[in-house]
């Protein structure tokens, strides 16, 4: 599936994972200044060291954290998850440096370094890169948890331990090529953490189900991925996936939730109203290459292959669901039916009263915004129908004028506010 990669996305947790190790190596280098491998450290270097190295890890997590949101302003969506993140990664990264730093000891003295005098290099290269790749792993757990996702967290280890891995194997040969300067350590912090921000980004994107491409809009061009059960679209903040700039975007203008193995899109706006494919939907089923529109906003729902099967596609611009079995046309038998603008039938019940509106729980589900959600009924009596509005917002009409109830008869044209059908016996 071509584009299943998003760039974007990569790019910004790229330059955050980046970004991260490069401010982190402030406090790094302040509390390395001075010192070496060799040489006795008291308490208070250790602790200033192992301090240090911890919030170089919170400041990666933090702003890989807020990179989530793909946003360069700094909003209050951006401010939380950084700042989330940057606490949750300090408290699980204390323990993690300190225990990733035993482990680096241990593999030098088995090296031969110790107290005055160097082992071998590559005994260095062993220590940096297991030690710095299991403090990633741990870092890419505490972004994970940081947003409160099972799958994410599992992206997060995945991520962590491969840039871990790399930043901890090629460190110590920028340094050598370096120098082992101030310079060379800056290149290494941060290119340790672009390593990390990377690589928990690529597992992101190669290991999600679903996503939205916006097509048409002012974010033309994003792409959102779909990894909760249940995923917001709108204009509030608030929303997993937030459409800005267009008035007629509601607040929480629509909901896609994942049901068993596939994906349902639900429309939550009263006026302006959700179109799958074209067609105006109070619930639909997505599958992919399904078209969504929200306003001015065009968007295109994709799905990995093999993740999700389809169990349906709208099939006129009016209703959303096929009647109830009860309510089923066959075309060859001559009860009494509604014709909508599109040329399908729908019978009416004739043991219980054919209730029309846009909520589910209508025997006839109409999705037009001038459509009240229980609108109107039509009921069997004495041999014939009848037609009540049961108080809709925009009325009820026969042969163009309002009614509240009505007998019906062949050929007359009823409209649930701008919804036109025509009734047959």
């Amino acid at each position: 599936m071509s584009g299943s990669i998003d760039r974007r996305h990569l790019f910004f947790m790229a330059i955050a994972g980046l970004a991260g190790g490069a401010i982190g190596w402030i406090p790094v280098e302040l509390a390395a200044s001075g010192h070496s491998l060799t040489q006795v450290q008291s308490s208070w270097s250790q602790f200033a060291g192992l301090v240090s190295m911890a919030l170089m890890w919170a400041l990666i997590g933090g702003l890989i954290l807020a990179a989530e949101s793909h946003e360069l302003a700094i909003t209050p969506r951006t401010s939380r998850n950084f700042l989330r993140g940057f606490i949750i990664c300090f408290v699980i990264g204390l323990p993690a440096v300190y225990y990733a730093n035993v482990i680096f000891t241990a593999i030098l003295v088995a090296g031969g370094w110790g107290v005055g005098h160097t082992g071998a290099f590559a005994w260095l290269v062993m220590a940096r890169t297991i030690g710095w790749a299991l403090t990633g792993l741990t870092l890419g757990i505490a972004v994970g948890l940081s947003s409160f996702s099972i799958r994410k967290t599992i992206q997060g280890a995945i991520g962590g331990w491969v840039g871990g891995f790399l930043g901890g194997f090629l460190f110590d040969f920028i340094n050598l090529g370096g120098g082992g300067g101030t310079t060379s350590r800056l290149i290494g912090l941060s290119l340790l953490g672009l390593a990390i921000g990377l690589a928990i980004g690529l597992v992101q994107e190669l290991t999600k189900d679903a996503w939205l491409v916006v097509e048409a809009g002012r974010l033309s061009g994003r792409q959102f991925r779909l990894e909760r059960q249940t995923v917001t679209l709108g204009r509030a903040e608030e929303n997993t996936v937030g459409l800005f700039g267009d008035p007629r975007v509601q607040a929480r203008h629509a909901i896609i939730t994942r049901r068993g193995d596939g994906w349902e899109i639900k429309n939550l706006a009263v006026q302006a109203g959700t179109t799958v494919n074209g067609h105006l939907i109070e619930t639909s089923p997505l599958a992919d290459g399904d078209q969504i529109g929200i306003g001015d906003y065009v968007l295109r729902f994709h799905v990995r292959q093999g993740a999700a099967a389809r169990v349906g596609r709208p099939d006129s611009p009016a209703f959303i669901h096929s009647p109830r079995p009860e309510t089923a046309v066959s075309s060859g038998l001559p009860q009494p039916h509604l014709i909508d603008s599109s040329g399908k039938r729908y019978a009416l019940r004739s043991d219980a009263p054919t209730r029309l509106g846009r909520a589910l729980d209508n025997d006839i589900v109409v999705s037009h915004p001038s459509v009240s959600r229980h609108h109107a009924e039509i009921a069997a009596s004495d041999g014939s129908y009848v037609l009540r509005d049961m108080q809709s917002q925009n009325g009820t009409f026969l042969d163009g004028r309002p009614v509240t109830e009505a007998r019906i008869n062949d050929g007359d044209t009823i409209a649930l506010g701008d919804a036109p059908f025509t009734f047959h016996a």
